[in-house]
């Protein structure tokens, strides 16, 4: 007898599915420093610990979005992956700008505090 009895198992991919959306989370830093990769000064956001903070934040974002929308292939993973960090980093940068002195500036988004 199944001493599991009413417990559903995992997909045997799932951590796979939830690393793959992990990886996307990292797609538009990647393509960021690719399009920079001619550029003979490295950016000094990439010397803050904050950025990667924020990296690290958004990665697990995208995780989580692959695991919570139960992703079954590798597309589908890196999608959620992608999107989820896109959308909250736009949604907090345009509507949700965190008060502060940035150059006088008054506001400071969200991307901009992570590069501090």
């Amino acid at each position: 007898m199944d001493d599991h009895m009413g417990e559903e198992k995992m997909p045997s991919n799932h951590w796979t599915m939830i690393l793959i959306g992990c990886a996307g989370g990292l797609i538009p830093d990647i393509l960021r420093i690719i399009k920079n990769r001619y550029n003979p000064k490295m950016p000094k956001y990439l010397q803050r610990a904050s950025f990667w903070i924020g990296l690290l934040f958004l990665v697990i974002l995208a995780g989580l979005a692959a695991w919570l929308g139960e992703a079954v292939n590798v597309k589908q993973a890196l999608a959620y992956g992608f999107a989820a960090p896109e959308f909250i980093s736009r949604i907090l940068s345009s509507g949700g700008a965190i008060t502060g002195a940035a150059k006088g500036e008054g506001k400071l988004s969200l991307r901009a505090w992570w590069s501090l």
